[in-house]
């Protein structure tokens, strides 16, 4: 058996190096967020009190209401245009099809911040500025392209026979889609659904330009907390954030495939 080369290698050294980088920040606040001595490492014990302080504050109770109700219009509003673009798109063929699905995956091409400012400035010169309206539809615009792959999937491997199966028995077009397509496509939905609400949560560039006084996102309030306060409660919230995020990458897995989630 002939072993790896020296380009292998270092390909594999570039890998490792590169995960460890990235999770280094997260291993980090996990460990100062149960550590009694707050930022002081290594750790000299075990503590759950930053996380109590996290989750009682009411400041981080209201913004986490917030990042609710805004995740949860938006990852609706997206699974509804996205599904309502895939059924078009996989089932049909017709001209600038190629254009207008490029047109929805185009967030992904665009760096956050720079997407954001953008819908600031498109939005404060029709003369709406920052308010809920537009960030609702910040967000929804941020999540639609995932929306859109994780549907794609699904409706590519629906066997449309199941449709016309209801259609031959009478039912018509709405029905047919209420009772057979929609429970059929039921694992894409959710996993979709789940993922955007996810990326919507965990939103902060978006939030930052374009929420209002009084409404503000809890990847908003935290970064305001941190940069005035010094103590473990904000990498409690965080490390939640964190775990939070991979119990819903977790479940997505299962349900969906990561791997199929995030192809074209």
């Amino acid at each position: 058996m002939r072993s790896p080369d020296v380009g292998t290698l270092a390909l594999r050294l570039f890998t490792y190096v590169a995960m460890a980088f990235l999770f280094f920040p997260i291993v980090i606040t996990l460990m100062v967020s149960v550590n009694p001595r707050e930022f002081i490492l290594p750790p000299t014990g075990f503590t759950l009190e930053w996380f109590h302080a996290a989750w009682t504050s009411d400041t981080f109770v209201r913004a986490m209401g917030v990042s609710l109700s805004l995740g949860l219009t938006a990852s609706v509003i997206a699974n509804t245009l996205a599904f309502l673009a895939v059924l078009a798109m996989v089932r049909y063929d017709f001209k600038g099809k190629a254009f207008i699905n490029l047109l929805i995956m185009s967030p992904l091409l665009i760096p956050t911040t720079i997407f954001s400012l953008a819908l600031y400035v498109f939005f404060a010169r029709l003369g709406f500025g920052a308010g809920i309206p537009a960030l609702i539809i910040g967000h929804s615009i941020h999540v639609l392209p995932f929306a859109v792959r994780i549907l794609t999937a699904s409706m590519q491997n629906f066997d449309t026979s199941l449709e016309e199966a209801a259609r031959n028995v009478g039912a018509g077009p709405l029905r047919t889609m209420v009772s057979i397509t929609l429970p059929v496509i039921k694992t894409g939905l959710v996993s979709s659904f789940v993922l955007c609400f996810v990326l919507s949560w965990n939103d902060f560039p978006i939030s930052v330009f374009l929420a209002p006084p009084g409404w503000t996102p809890l990847p908003v309030e935290l970064f305001s907390y941190i940069k005035f306060q010094y103590d473990a409660v904000g990498a409690a919230l965080a490390s939640s954030l964190i775990l939070i995020s991979a119990v819903a990458m977790v479940v997505i897995d299962r349900m969906a495939g990561l791997r199929r989630v995030m192809q074209r």
